[in-house]
C-alpha cells in the first residue's frame, strides 16, 4: 500500500520552462519521446505538469485486456511492452490524461517513474516536481499497534495520528491520554494511562521516575488534545518543561472542544466559529488571537520542539524519532494540527488536503527547535494566501473581504516573528 510517486506543485511552474518535457524525452524509451506535458491556460492563470499520477488502484490497469499494465518493483505503474496490443482503452479511463498512445508504433506510454529517480525532478530547478519515496518511511515503521476499527468520527485523522505514531516508536512505550477525542486505552497494545485533562504531565513525571528508579528506559508519551494542552492542563505542562521531565507529549491540535460540542479553545483560530464563538448579528467568530503554545514549549528551551501535520509523513516520522531520543535528556514536545471535519464544517474527506493547504498558506508552518533554537524544517518559496486554507472549511465561510485580510495580516505577523526567531539563531551560530 505504500509506493513512490511524483507530486506536483501547480502554483509556482514558469509558463515558459519546459525543462521538464525535455528531461523526459531525452530518456531511454521506445514508445513515447515524452511522458510528460506542459499545460499553460493563461487566461486561467493555470501552468503546470501533467503526468501520471501512479494510482494506488490504477483504472487503466484494471481495464487492460492483456495485462500489459502493473506496478513494477519500484512502484511505478509501468506498461509492459510486449503485451501492449495498443487498444487504447487505458487512455479511455485514465481521469487524469496521464497515459498516451502512440498510434504509429500502436503501443501506450505512461510514466514510470524512471526506475526510481524520475528525470524530470531531477532537472526541474524549482522544486515544482518533488520525488515522494515510500520505502524510507515505511523502514521507520514497526508493529501495528493499534486495534482494527475506527472508533473515531468520518473523516478524523486521530486514527491516522495515533496508528502511525504507535508504529514509530515501538513498544517500549506507556500511553497516556485524558478524557477527549483520542481515548485509546482498549484498542492499543500498550500499556495505556488514562489521567486527567489536569494532570497528565504529572503521572507521567511519576512514572517516568518510577523506571529511572527501576533502571528501564521506557518511553512516557501522551497524546492530548489542545483543551488539556493549552487550557485545563498547561500549568501542569509548563512546570514539568521547566523542571525538564524527560518526558514525550504530543498535542493533537482540532483546535476546539470538539468532544464536548465544538466549543473554543486556547488554540481556536482568529475569526474561527464554533459553539462558543457564533456567527451572527453580534458575533464575528473568535475575536481572539490563539495561544502559540509550539512556541511557548519553546521558550521553555526544553530538549526538542516540533510541529507537525499528517500531510508531510516524512517530516513527522522523522520528528517523532527525534523526540523520542531526546527525551534521554530532558523534555520532548510535538504539536500535531489535526482537523476535524465535524468542527471544522469541511468534507469528511478533506483532512489531509487541509493539513497541506495549513503548511502551504503558513497557517501553521513547520518547524523544530532545541534547546530553544528554532529552524524551519519545511519552507514554502510562493505561500498561497490564506484563503486558499479558509475557504476549504465551513467555519470561516462568514468573513468578509476586509476580514479575510485581517486574518491574512495577522498570519503574516506571525509567520514573520518566527522568521526573526530562526535568523536570530542562525545568526547565533555563525558568531
Amino acid at each position: 500500500m505504500y509506493h513512490d510517486t511524483l507530486v506536483v506543485k501547480n502554483e509556482i511552474c514558469p509558463p515558459s520552462c519546459t525543462l521538464c518535457v525535455e528531461a523526459c524525452r531525452a530518456r531511454d524509451t521506445r514508445v513515447s519521446p515524452e511522458v510528460i506535458r506542459k499545460v499553460d491556460l493563461p487566461e486561467k492563470g493555470f501552468h503546470s505538469a501533467l503526468l501520471c499520477n501512479q494510482c494506488s488502484q490504477p483504472e487503466c490497469g484494471t481495464i487492460c485486456p492483456t495485462g500489459a499494465i502493473n506496478r513494477s518493483s519500484t512502484g511505478g505503474v509501468a506498461v509492459n511492452e510486449e503485451s501492449c496490443i495498443g487498444c487504447g482503452l487505458c487512455t479511455l479511463v485514465c481521469p487524469y490524461g496521464g497515459i498516451y498512445l502512440n498510434r504509429v508504433q500502436k503501443k501506450a506510454g505512461k510514466c514510470d517513474l524512471c526506475g526510481g529517480n524520475p528525470k524530470c525532478a531531477e532537472a526541474c530547478p524549482y522544486g515544482i516536481l518533488l520525488v515522494k519515496k515510500a520505502k524510507p518511511l515505511v523502514e521507520q515503521l514497526g508493529e501495528d499497534l493499534l486495534s482494527p476499527g475506527l472508533p473515531f468520527c468520518a473523516g478524523c485523522l486521530m486514527e491516522l495520528l495515533v496508528r502511525f505514531t504507535l508504529r514509530t516508536l515501538g513498544k517500549n512505550i506507556v500511553l497516556f491520554g485524558a478524557p477527549g477525542c483520542c481515548v485509546v486505552g482498549e484498542r492499543c497494545q500498550v500499556p495505556y494511562y488514562g489521567c486527567l485533562m489536569t494532570n497528565i504531565p504529572s503521572s507521567m513525571t511519576g512514572v517516568k521516575r518510577y523506571f529511572d528508579r527501576m533502571q528501564k528506559d521506557v518511553t512516557c508519551v501522551a497524546i492530548v488534545g489542545d483543551g488539556s494542552t493549552a487550557d485545563v492542563g498547561f500549568q501542569p505542562l509548563s512546570a514539568a518543561a521547566e523542571r525538564g521531565e524527560k518526558i514525550l507529549y504530543i498535542c493533537y491540535d482540532n483546535e476546539a472542544y470538539m468532544n464536548t460540542g465544538i466549543q473554543r479553545s486556547s488554540t481556536t483560530p482568529l475569526a474561527s466559529w464554533t459553539t462558543t464563538t457564533p456567527v451572527g448579528a453580534k458575533g464575528r467568530g473568535k475575536q481572539n488571537a490563539p495561544k502559540n503554545v509550539p512556541l511557548l514549549m519553546a521558550f521553555h528551551e526544553i530538549t526538542y520542539v516540533a510541529t507537525a501535520t499528517l500531510a508531510y509523513l516524512e517530516d513527522y516520522a522523522q520528528k517523532i524519532k527525534k523526540a523520542q531520543a531526546a527525551t534521554h535528556n530532558g523534555m520532548a514536545y510535538l504539536h500535531v494540527l489535526c482537523p476535524c471535519p465535524t468542527g471544522w464544517r469541511s468534507p469528511a474527506e478533506s483532512a489531509i488536503e487541509l493539513c497541506r493547504a495549513a503548511v502551504e498558506t503558513n497557517y501553521f508552518p513547520l518547524w523544530e527547535a532545541e534547546y530553544g533554537n528554532i529552524r524551519f524544517t519545511h519552507e514554502e518559496p510562493y505561500p498561497k494566501p490564506i484563503g486558499e486554507f479558509t475557504k476549504l472549511m465551513g467555519r470561516f465561510s462568514h468573513l468578509s473581504g476586509e476580514e479575510l485580510q485581517q486574518v491574512q495580516e495577522y498570519i503574516d505577523q506571525r509567520y514573520a516573528k518566527l522568521k526573526n526567531l530562526a535568523r536570530l539563531n542562525d545568526s547565533s551560530k555563525e558568531k
